[in-house]
């Protein structure tokens, strides 16, 4: 997206100003029970109830650096940093993003009054301008999200669709506008894109990105976290709920909750790991980790340990967060499908059937070619095992001392994805091989 050049010295100053007067006071991380860390997102297949679990088996391997080679949101490097050096690798932007703003932030997170100051015109005059272009068809929604009876309710909104599919969409444009053109009355209703694309608009056009590249990364993060908490989904991005008698009330509430004021809060559950002088010794990476290990076999900094969580069942991670990819890249993407799915999404090997086990050979075998232990988190219902294939065997191949330091039951959060079902239960059993 352009960025803009008015005024720019003026605006790095009061930005700068306003930034110290409203930060928080940076305390050093004691891991104490109650600190806020982290961003609070729930994610499919997360790892937060094993991860003390995990680094406890990691604290038993070789000191340095340890790279979670499938990083999601970061509760294992949440659970082991500052401790050691934490890498994160995710091959999803927004959540190599997160990694990023966690483990090597140079800045605190902006806070909402801070962020109030700074932003509130900006994302005004960008509302009030695209309000006014789609000003007919947001009365049309307001009726919809006004309406006392469910017969009311689809009157109106089929109105809506009715104006939408047959707005004409100029492009270019001269401003952002894609998450109304293209998600309007999908996850989000209309007035709530419309506040999306305000916001982007108000950050990436403003915020001087020489100075403060850290705080935009966290302002996007908690606008993908306010997009999850609003949107008519099941907590997803695989496909929008469609409105019914018994749940159009909540249709109802879930759209007519504002964007601003949830990004405002977003903001304040925003929080990195450590201090600045342990952040600056991170990395993060957005890599597929088939081509990263191998990649970082030449390099002189190598990770000492590194924890492996790789997908195991065929759902392809990209389909249900293929949304907060576009908000990151923001590149007006083909789309197609019922969830309006961004073409040439990641697909992992991990979650084919028949690459599952030669990706996982490749994963152990890149992983002892560096010289790193391998803590790895598999489950018995994993496509490997379905295959009747014994990870333990694997990692023997290339590792002399393997033990499994756990199994343990617990339930994966698959948000009803392709199981139908929000959770799943699961062995998950955790193993180790030292170089």
């Amino acid at each position: 997206m352009d960025r803009y050049d008015s005024d720019m010295t003026t605006d790095c100053l009061s930005f700068i100003t306003l930034s110290l007067k409203f930060a928080p006071f940076e305390m050093p991380w004691r891991g104490v029970a109650g600190l806020r860390m982290g961003v609070g997102i729930s994610y499919m297949g997360t790892k937060r109830e094993l991860a003390g679990t995990v680094a406890d088996v990691l604290a038993d391997c070789r000191a340095g650096p340890m790279l979670d080679v499938f990083a999601g949101m970061c509760s294992v490097g949440e659970a082991v940093g500052p401790t050691r050096q934490v890498w994160t690798n995710d091959a999803q932007v927004f959540a190599s993003q997160v990694g990023a703003a966690l483990f090597t932030s140079r800045v605190l997170p902006l806070r909402s009054q801070s962020i109030a100051d700074i932003y509130h015109t900006r994302f005004h005059e960008a509302l009030a301008r695209g309000s006014e272009k789609w000003r007919a068809h947001l009365e049309i929604e307001s009726d919809a999200l006004a309406a006392s009876t469910f017969e009311e309710f689809a009157v109106a909104r089929s109105a809506l669709r009715s104006a939408l599919n047959h707005s004409p969409i100029a492009t270019p444009v001269s401003y952002p506008s894609l998450f109304t053109r293209q998600y309007a009355d999908t996850f989000f209703g209309l007035r709530q894109a419309l506040e999306i694309d305000a916001i982007v608009e108000a950050v990436r056009g403003y915020t001087p990105t020489a100075l403060m590249e850290d705080a935009e990364r966290w302002l996007m993060i908690a606008l993908g976290r306010t997009m999850l908490r609003v949107s008519t989904t099941t907590g997803h991005f695989a496909q929008f709920l469609s409105p019914k008698l018994n749940n159009f009330r909540t249709f109802q509430r879930q759209r007519r909750r504002m964007i601003w004021q949830e990004w405002l809060e977003s903001n304040e559950e925003m929080q990195p790991v450590g201090d600045d002088i342990w952040r600056s010794q991170n990395r993060s990476f957005n890599e597929d980790a088939l081509t990263l290990l191998p990649r970082l076999v030449s390099e002189k900094m190598k990770p000492s340990v590194i924890y492996a969580d790789p997908p195991y069942t065929n759902d392809q991670y990209s389909r249900y967060y293929h949304v907060l990819e576009t908000l990151f890249l923001y590149d007006y993407p083909s789309t197609s499908g019922a969830g309006v799915y961004r073409d040439g999404r990641f697909v992992t090997k991990f979650s084919l059937k028949s690459q599952s086990v030669a990706s996982l050979e490749a994963l152990v075998g890149s992983a002892a070619r560096l010289g790193a232990d391998l803590v790895l988190s598999y489950p018995t219902n994993g496509l490997a095992y379905s295959k009747g294939f014994e990870i333990e065997d694997l990692l023997r191949r290339s590792y002399r001392d393997v033990e499994i330091c756990h199994a343990i039951s617990h339930d994966h959060s698959t948000f009803g994805a392709s199981k139908g079902q929000a959770k799943s239960a699961v062995v998950e059993k955790i193993y180790l091989g030292r170089v």
